[in-house]
């Protein structure tokens, strides 16, 4: 398989970071952007990405479509890779790579769909930040038939193959997303309740001196939560899906979702992340949490 031509769907944060790394490499980046919006019609320009504004173009003219998106869109994006396969005079020539943070019996049911629409499907999971210029590219993990070609985007992506059945790569993103958007969550709870009964200043000395590593991720890493609370809503009952399949209980998670469905509605969750102007330190951020749950009560 020749990886000349790479469609990003969608070219968000994550998706255009990717696709400007790609172009940077010398790929041919493309994308559709009908009924995108502005934001994404501005990112994909800044990126390079190239708007083919044909579904059916994707499928005929690229070597793979890097599926990037909330996790809850996934499903929906497949079929309409699907439909738009089913107009088409010859066999789909892209590969739809799945990227997204689903479970992995999620990641299967998506193989089924793409593979009875005559599309080969890929896992996939990406753990780690977007690209941006000057970072490192995160890891991301590909499993399935044809998975080892993707090895040749490196060094321009670190793209690592995981071994087994589809859906592999998908649970290895779930269970990582687990101990750290998922502590992100309790984290949520912790501080926010702890400003709420007025003990704040009081946890966080206390974590000072008992869990000073923890403090300083957590300090690090729920600043920059507030604006990608939406997409973790999907990620969090996706992975209370992968723990429901394993015989373990997904009420963990699915309180987990709803905590970030809390932050989605709260104007900290309204901002997009080149603009933030709220909420950008953590005693900002927890305080401003505990004002829109005061708010909330009346």
């Amino acid at each position: 398989m020749t990886l000349d031509c790479i469609a990003i769907m969608t070219p968000g944060d994550m998706g255009h970071a990717i696709g400007q790394r790609l172009a940077e490499a010398g790929a041919k980046v493309v994308t559709n952007l009908e009924g995108r919006s502005e934001r994404s019609r501005t990112l994909a320009a800044k990126a390079g990405i190239e708007d083919l504004a044909s579904d059916a173009r994707l499928l005929t003219e690229c070597d793979a479509i890097f599926s990037i998106m909330p996790p809850d869109q996934a499903s929906g994006f497949v079929d309409r890779m699907a439909k738009a396969a089913g107009g088409l005079s010859e066999k789909p020539r892209a590969a739809l790579v799945d990227l997204n943070a689903i479970a992995p019996s999620t990641a299967r049911t998506l193989r089924d769909k793409a593979e009875a629409a005559g599309i080969r499907f890929l896992d996939g999971g990406i753990i780690g930040g977007p690209p941006y210029p000057g970072r490192p590219s995160p890891r991301i993990y590909v499993n399935g038939p044809g998975a080892e070609a993707f090895e040749a985007l490196r060094p321009a992506l670190d793209i690592r193959v995981v071994e087994g059945e589809v859906g592999a790569a998908s649970a290895l993103k779930m269970c990582f997303a687990t101990l750290t958007k998922g502590v992100q969550a309790l984290a949520i709870q912790s501080f926010v309740t702890a400003e709420l009964e007025g003990v704040g200043p009081a946890l966080r000395t206390e974590m000072e001196g008992a869990q000073a590593n923890l403090l300083k991720s957590l300090t690090n890493s729920l600043p920059g939560m507030p604006p990608k609370a939406y997409r973790w809503v999907g990620e969090m009952e996706e992975i209370a899906k992968t723990f429901g399949d394993a015989g373990l209980t997904p009420k963990t998670f699915e309180g987990a979702a709803d905590i970030y469905r809390f932050v989605e509605g709260t104007p900290l969750g309204k901002e997009v992340v080149e603009k933030r102007t709220m909420g950008t330190d953590l005693e900002d951020l927890v305080a401003r949490l505990a004002d829109a749950l005061r708010e909330r009560a009346g």
